[in-house]
């Protein structure tokens, strides 16, 4: 039973990392220009939420 789900889980994890790579190496300048935005933006969010705690 625990190694059906370890091998189902590792299947799905090896096909997702297999997969995001593949895009990685295929990315477009406007797909990576909104990639830094997105980091850009979570990273402002996290600061601006890590000032109010301090």
């Amino acid at each position: 039973m625990v190694e059906t789900i370890q091998d189902t889980w590792r299947e799905y994890f090896t096909f997702y990392i297999s997969y995001l790579n593949k895009r990685w190496d295929n990315i477009s300048p406007m797909e990576y220009g909104i990639v830094l935005v997105s980091i850009a933006v979570v990273g402002w969010l996290l600061m601006r939420s890590g000032a109010r705690k301090a």
